[in-house]
């Protein structure tokens, strides 16, 4: 374990800390977003209690009053959708102060000795890129995983604007 933290080093383990944060949030709201949608045409489901709401205000309030209610009653699912963007932003940049201190660690080896071992240069180069590759790694299937939820949840408020204004849905 140690040999492992001495070849990703500190940006790299927070990668991989993040990473396993970012897959467990990315199951919840999807897992989140599914039973929503499964349970959507039930009369006691999550979305008619929103639909209920909306329409007992004023029209030119519905879809505030969409938006407030689902910020409050979906939250497991807008939390994920953020600590994903979180990770998909975070990612690189960990990656690219991995890729620094490598680097760092690559020229404080040349500069101690006159003419360094290639093996020696080779650990912060591997540092280098490893977190590179780590949090982009991280960062790709964070933001695709980040839009798919924020496209569901698009298509959700869409069809309760529809639902509380009595617009038939095809």
């Amino acid at each position: 374990m140690q040999d492992f933290y001495h070849q990703v080093g500190p940006c790299g383990l927070a990668i991989i800390i993040l990473g396993l944060g970012a897959v467990y949030m990315a199951v919840r709201g999807l897992v989140l977003s599914a039973l929503i949608k499964k349970q959507a045409p039930l009369p006691h489901s999550v979305l008619q209690g929103i639909v209920e709401q909306a329409q007992a205000t004023k029209s030119e309030d519905r879809a505030l009053v969409i938006n407030a209610l689902m910020q409050h009653k979906l939250k497991g699912i807008y939390g994920a959708m953020y600590f994903l963007k979180l990770c998909a932003a975070l990612g690189p940049l960990l990656g690219l102060l991995g890729t620094v201190l490598g680097m760092v660690e690559v020229f404080a080896t040349i500069a101690e000795r006159s003419y360094p071992e290639p093996s020696l240069l080779a650990g912060g180069i591997w540092q280098a890129l490893i977190t590179t590759v780590m949090g982009l790694s991280l960062a790709i299937p964070a933001l695709l995983l980040h839009y798919v939820l924020l496209l569901t949840l698009r298509r959700i408020r869409a069809a309760l604007n529809l639902q509380a204004a009595g617009i038939k849905q095809d």
